[in-house]
């Protein structure tokens, strides 16, 4: 039989409780036979191989090796002795080196890789074992990034594309000198290091993507937080590469991190999507001189945030699918009201699933939010015990029943694994194929995250199965297509996926256009609320320069600080005075008053819009220093056009004047939905002042308001692009003659109650053979189903 061997390590050895390892020989394998041995009354085993070749001694216990043998691997205690040993480690092997020369070993690598690195795509038909053609093209953004800029790069591939190739082709392709790689997750630490000790495809037998002559990397796994400068030294000298969490990073005392980045040139982020904490931000900022690369799938945060650094590659989520790295997706929806049965729906429509796919090794993990509700859906699962059920999440205490649950489901004695969110990055497993949420993600990011670990193509497996319950959906309006009835998510996810990216690298370029800005106020984290006067000007080009004529105060103001996009007609200045405290007379305690500014120019329209924080007046004065004197404040009637488009709009708030005379009544009302609480009557004497409410715009919920003085306004914050899409919507609203401003009220719902009986109701569908014989007046879930039946 064909027995695999482990890798043959040159260099195994503990540093501060950390592994450095390198690794010589890879993908060892012999044919031959294991025969059972016994050695002083303990029992071992001995590969004879067939014909020529090397005996080897395979032993669970240290104890059974002599000093005589040449050969030996030492297995688990827990390991089954078999045809794949390669969860054990080499303990005698010729290869292996005591007391090594690290740091010569480090130059001697470099040196090999030199001229060792060849730019060649896969092509299984041809048996060319090589890089896929997303890997290549990422890895010359790389260097082409590199060639011009030291800023950071951002690479963008869709999870189980190959982004850990792209990291060890950029090591070799550019002899990095040593290299720090931070991860999520313990697991991901674990998988990533194995990855940069093996190479990877690079060094797979058959490949033609790194010379012979090349050589595995040093590679350190930081498994403890070094508490001092020193062991930051004897860790991080006797390693080419080094791997460590986020959180041992910014665990880290400030001289740690500091000799951190002192010895790294070289800085990977993988999974960067996570959200950062200001202790690693403090940590990244400590490698601003160094070249950093982050890699995701989705480059934004999971907190909303933006993420640091520049676009360089991007391979969309529909070239991945047209390329065949992605297999199609099947979604199963399930159509349960009843709370209580909706573990059990999902969970028989997984195992039908599970049943049809036997024949294709497939696996069904089951998603569930908390700890409690991993045991109760467990629960329900484990009645399966052919598929010999586990669960996988820091609930299961012991650390050798999670190793247990883990090495069930690697090697497929389990089909069934219950985890709490999903399983971490790092847990490559192409078998995944089923996916049961008995709780929704309710981001994209995170969606997108998990539906790559579910696609990976293989040619032995099938196609991925989502399942969910889609009668009671509450997710993000960016979700919800994918929660609708049949929906196509071979379709949505890549427009969602493209939709997102393209703005993240729209948002990048816009940023890019302004002029220095301090880093203490970083422009992406500005969201200025949708505000804003609207002035219709004459000038042919406007002097943003100015800026300092027209904002009131800014004498008193000791920080101003500007920034202009002469291209996109953006000014944003932010400015702070001191402020006296009312509870004190001393100088030398007072506090900051901060106002945004945010001013835009439309050329196209003849418009420019005036943002500030403080909303205090017109800014007419600061219209005329930066567009010339000749300057109309757009108020009255037509700043209600700002309405149109609007459906289904609900009136939360409606001022009126009335004119009795030469007396003005004002009459407001504020609630829920006033427009319906006003008479014709009232409408036809009273003249908009006030008007705010919601609705739907494209589909999508809106908000709106206008005062007749001038100001428009939507209750949301944006960032500075985003807010400029929204004033040059409104600006097109402003200049539209067409519109009415005196049919905005006509278009409100009108909230009309109707008295509802006690007595049971039967509703027939036509089409259908279902209906409802009796429904109770409280009875929701009943309700709901009705509801859902009827929009069906």
């Amino acid at each position: 039989m064909r027995v695999d061997f482990p890798d043959v390590l040159a260099n195994d050895e503990w540093v501060l409780g950390s592994p450095i390892r390198q690794v010589v020989d890879r993908d060892v394998a012999a044919e031959g036979a294991l025969i059972p041995l016994t050695r002083n009354k303990r029992k071992g085993f001995l590969f004879k191989p067939d014909g020529d070749g090397t005996e080897v001694i395979v032993a669970t216990d240290p104890k059974f090796v002599e000093s005589a043998d040449t050969y030996a691997v030492l297995l688990p205690k827990t390991a089954a002795v078999g045809a794949d040993l390669r969860r054990g480690r080499w303990i005698k092997h010729p290869k292996r080196i005591t007391n090594p020369d690290v740091r010569r070993e480090i130059g001697n690598t470099r040196e090999s890789w030199a001229h060792a690195f060849r730019y060649v795509e896969e092509d299984a038909s041809r048996s060319i074992i090589g890089l896929r053609r997303p890997q290549i093209g990422a890895v010359h953004a790389v260097h082409s990034h590199w060639s011009l800029s030291s800023d950071v790069g951002t690479i963008v591939m869709p999870t189980g594309t190959g982004k850990t190739e792209v990291m060890l082709s950029v090591l070799t392709s550019a002899a990095c000198e040593r290299l720090l790689v931070v991860v999520p997750t313990d697991a991901l630490r674990t998988q990533l290091a194995e990855k940069f000790l093996s190479l990877g495809v690079l060094k797979m037998p058959g490949s033609a993507v790194l010379a012979a002559s090349a050589r595995c990397p040093v590679v350190g796994m930081l498994t403890h937080v070094p508490t001092s400068v020193a062991e930051v030294d004897a860790f991080f000298e006797q390693c080419h590469v080094i791997v460590m969490t986020s959180a041992i990073a910014s665990q880290c005392d400030d001289d740690v991190q500091d000799r951190m980045a002192h010895h790294c040139p070289y800085l990977f982020i993988d999974e960067a999507h996570h959200a950062e904490s200001p202790t690693w931000r403090a940590f990244m900022e400590r490698f601003s001189a160094k070249r950093v690369l982050q890699f995701t799938a989705t480059p934004f945060r999971e907190d909303g945030r933006t993420l640091d650094g520049k676009i360089i590659y991007k391979y969309s989520l529909k070239k991945a699918q047209e390329d065949g790295y992605f297999r199609p997706i099947q979604f199963r929806s399930v159509y349960e009201f009843n709370p209580s049965r909706v573990d059990q729906a999902i969970a028989n429509a997984a195992i039908e699933q599970l049943r049809a796919d036997a024949t294709k090794g497939h696996i069904l993990m089951a998603r569930v939010e908390t700890l409690r509700d991993a045991q109760r859906v467990f629960d329900i699962y484990k009645r399966y015990r052919e598929f010999n059920p586990v669960q996988l999440h820091t609930g299961v205490k012991s650390t050798k029943a999670r190793e247990a649950a883990r090495d069930a489901i690697l090697s497929g004695k389990s089909k069934i694994v219950v985890c709490v969110d999903m399983l971490g990055e790092g847990f490559d497993l192409p078998e995944l194929k089923i996916a049961a949420f008995h709780d929704i993600r309710k981001t994209l990011a995170v969606t997108l995250q998990l539906a790559g670990r579910f696609t990976r193509a293989r040619q032995d497996l099938g196609d991925a199965t989502f399942i969910a319950n889609v009668a009671d959906v509450n997710v993000r309006a960016e979700l919800r297509k994918l929660y609708n009835r049949d929906p196509d998510w071979n379709v949505l996810l890549p427009e969602l996926s493209d939709t997102l990216i393209g703005e993240q690298i729209n948002l990048q370029t816009f940023l890019a256009g302004f002029t220095d800005f301090p880093e203490e106020i970083p422009l992406k984290t500005l969201r200025p609320a949708c505000s804003a006067v609207v002035f219709k000007t004459a000038c042919e080009n406007w002097a943003p320069e100015n800026f300092r004529e027209g904002i009131p105060g800014i004498a008193n103001c000791e920080q101003v600080y500007p920034a202009l996009n002469a291209d996109k007609t953006v000014l944003v200045v932010v400015t702070a005075k001191r402020l006296a405290l009312s509870w004190s007379d001393v100088e030398t305690i007072y506090d900051w008053q901060w106002e945004l500014y945010v001013l835009h120019w439309s050329a196209t329209q003849k418009l420019l819009f005036i943002n500030c924080s403080a909303n205090a007046g017109e800014y007419r004065s600061l219209a005329r220093a930066v567009a010339g004197e000749d300057v109309t404040l757009i108020k009255g009637q037509d700043v209600f056009r700002t309405f149109s488009g609007i459906t289904r709009l609900k009136l939360q708030n409606v001022g009126l004047s009335e004119q009795l005379g030469r007396n003005v009544r004002y009459t407001g009302r504020m609630g829920a939905d006033v427009a319906s609480a006003l008479t014709d009557v009232i409408k036809r004497k009273g003249r908009k002042s006030v008007l705010a409410g919601g609705g739907f715009e494209n589909g999508h919920r809106a908000t709106i308001g206008a005062s007749r003085r001038g100001r428009v306004w939507s209750h949301q914050r944006e960032n500075v692009a985003r807010f400029i899409t929204w004033c040059d919507e409104v600006g097109q609203k402003l200049l539209d003659t067409t519109i009415d401003p005196d049919e905005v009220l006509k278009g409100t719902l009108n909230a009309q109650t109707y008295r509802r009986g006690r007595q049971s109701c039967r509703f027939t569908l036509t089409g259908r053979r279902r209906s409802i014989k009796r429904m109770k007046p409280n009875g929701r879930s009943r309700l709901m189903e009705l509801m859902f039946l009827l929009a069906g």
